[in-house]
């Protein structure tokens, strides 16, 4: 029975320890015995960075849709975690091809004697091997998944880059709206001066100049809403910008590029290199990647170590030396259970399936897209072209005349009425004609992958 001297106290096995752990190094040919500082971040003491307030940086007095949609996709908060998404993607990839961490295992207590004398305490280390191919497999996968997070980024622009550029359009249109019913006062305006002539001559009623008068309670009706519009689409604007929504903004002009290009081809570039075609393609590889290593995984694991005995000096048998020991384990896994293997290759089998739907729906959505783009634009000119030649000189002309023939008294206030209400109702329309050109074009180098 061990005495109380015989006994190893707390202090002697953290001794043994700390050299058992140095041995076990040396003999792995790893880094020598230091001291590792401890950690200085903590969850809790961790830098957070704290959310920035839109600041109502400045913006050219010129600037049309794609100088603001560069500047939202800059600044947007959405890009932003896009862009943190990527970099916290490629930080999987040398996370996935590493090596486990060796293991180091220290013994003491009551161990066994051998012919070389008493066996007074062990320590050991052993690393993983996994089976060749596991570790270059999981890797292929992170980079691709990194792929697919680095074209969701590109998507994510193009994504706000279109809300900009089709905003923008919406604030113009707004702005249109109010500036045609401002300037169409001046029109209503001549109207009443002409009925207030007629009346003062007895050659009108005086129940025109209340109906004309009820027009322009609905004109101020009208300038109200548009206000509202405006004010609503400059919010909607300036938060796309990532900027305060009453900050101030270059005024909309009308200028557009009519350059479409050919459809076919305008379809076959978005089809092929597209960032969410490219993405699912990317899921594609990932997943393929993911069923090999699901395959593989069926395999053992190599385990390989170093082990080292203390080897006390006195002992039981006459041959009692006191030589340490040194020795190599050689160990696998036992891949025993097949079941979460097997489901590992459904589910990486299904994950292909499903990311090559996603490719075609993709591309699908594309098509559509595209097309739908190109046809309202070509549409949404023709129309511009129609309403300067034609629509808008004819029905300017046609107020004319008939508030004309009103004066000499051969049309009525009917006919004047119906011939302003034209003419204000083809500017509005040709303001939502422009706007429309430019919302199509937008979503045409969307859908084409060039609008970031």
């Amino acid at each position: 029975m061990e005495t109380p001297e015989e006994r190893p106290n707390l202090g002697s096995l953290m001794t043994l320890f700390r050299l058992s752990i140095c041995l076990s190094a040396s003999a792995l040919g790893l880094a020598g015995c230091k001291s590792v500082p401890p950690p200085t971040d903590s969850p809790t003491s961790a830098s957070t960075p704290a959310l920035v307030a839109p600041e109502p940086y400045s913006v050219s007095g010129n600037a049309g849709p794609d100088e603001l949609a560069a500047l939202g996709v800059e600044r947007h908060p959405s890009v932003k975690a896009a862009e943190a998404k990527v970099r916290r993607m490629l930080a999987k990839v040398p996370q996935a091809k590493a090596l486990p961490d060796p293991k180091i295992r220290f013994s003491g207590g009551s161990m066994a004697e051998t012919a070389a004398g008493r066996v007074d305490w062990m320590t050991g280390v052993e690393q993983a091997l996994p089976f060749p191919g596991k570790l270059r497999a999981m890797a292929a996968a992170a980079g691709k998944e990194a792929e697919a997070a680095a074209a969701e980024l590109e998507m994510a622009r193009l994504e706000i880059a279109e809300q900009i550029r089709s905003t923008y359009w919406d604030y113009f249109l707004a702005v249109r709206t109010t500036a045609i019913t401002s300037e169409t006062k001046q029109a209503l305006g001549l109207i009443r001066e002409s009925i207030d002539a007629r009346v003062a001559t007895n050659a009108a009623a005086q129940n025109d100049q209340l109906r004309i008068a009820t027009e322009f309670g609905k004109l101020e009706k009208a300038l109200v809403e548009a206000r509202q519009a405006e004010r609503s689409a400059k919010a909607r604007l300036n938060a796309l910008l990532n900027r305060p929504g009453d900050t101030p903004l270059p005024s909309p002009a009308y200028r557009m590029d009519r350059q479409r290009g050919e459809l076919n081809a305008l379809l076959a570039k978005a089809e092929a290199s597209h960032p969410s075609v490219a993405a699912a393609e990317a899921q594609v590889e990932a997943f393929r990647h993911r069923l090999e290593s699901a395959r593989l995984d069926r395999y053992p694991d190599f385990l390989l170590g170093v082990q080292h005995a203390a080897i006390s000096d006195s002992g039981l048998a006459m041959s009692a030396n006191g030589r340490d020991q040194i020795f190599g384990t050689l160990g696998i896994s036992l891949p025993l259970w097949q079941a979460p293997r097997r489901a590992k290759v459904e589910e990486a089998t299904a994950g292909i399936e499903e990311s090559t739907a996603r490719v075609a729906a993709a591309r699908a959505n594309l098509r559509f897209r595209v097309e739908d783009a190109w046809v309202r634009a070509k549409s949404a000119d023709e129309l511009i072209r129609l309403f300067d030649k034609q629509i808008l000189p004819e029905s300017k002309q046609a107020f004319d005349l008939i508030l004309t023939g009103y004066s000499a008294g051969t049309d009525s206030y009917v006919d004047v009425l119906d011939g302003w209400r034209s003419w204000l109702g083809f500017q509005f329309q040709q303001a939502a004609n422009q706007a429309q050109l430019g919302k199509a074009m937008a979503a045409l180098k969307s859908a084409t992958g060039e609008g970031s």
